[in-house]
């Protein structure tokens, strides 16, 4: 039988490193995705200045998502802001604006791409990693809301 303790502990290793790995996973690597295909597509246009501002952005939000993701397996926290516009909008004392306008970005970034049929621009090796990022993050939204109402319906109990 578990002791009393046992589902405070699991509660709190899903807190602090479990749900957060996740969010890396289905979350933070495939907007990272979205960034760097995008800005290879811009790449072959008139907007290519973009591309490369796209692919600098993903590049580097992808090194702070595996340097997290490596931080919360080893030592169970983050050690860093998951995307650029957080970290710099950390320093100002807005989180949630950052995380926010990252959001937003990549949300964008998939209804500019599907919406105007720029999927066909991608190279055949880019389009898996596209439809595994889309699979991964719609199924972060799910898991990630089904984890908030079961949590909520605890609390409420």
């Amino acid at each position: 039988m578990l002791s009393s303790a046992a589902p405070s502990t699991v509660a709190s290793s899903l807190q602090r490193w479990i749900l957060p790995s996740a969010e890396i996973l289905t979350v933070g690597i495939p907007f990272c995705a979205f960034k760097l295909l995008t800005g290879h597509i811009a790449l072959g246009s008139p907007f290519a200045p973009l591309g490369y501002a796209l692919l600098a952005l993903g590049s580097i939000d992808l090194v702070l998502n595996l340097v997290n993701l490596v931080a919360l397996l080893a030592m169970r926290r983050r050690i860093s802001a998951v995307c650029l516009t957080e970290a710099a909008l950390r320093r100002r004392g807005s989180d949630d604006i950052g995380l926010a306008l990252d959001v937003f970005l990549s949300f964008g970034l998939v209804a500019l791409v599907v919406g105007c049929g720029l999927l066909l621009r991608l190279p055949a090796w880019a389009l898996p990693i596209w439809n595994i990022a889309v699979v991964l993050n719609v199924l972060g939204a799910g898991v990630g809301r089904l984890f908030d109402a079961v949590r909520r319906d605890r609390a409420a109990a």
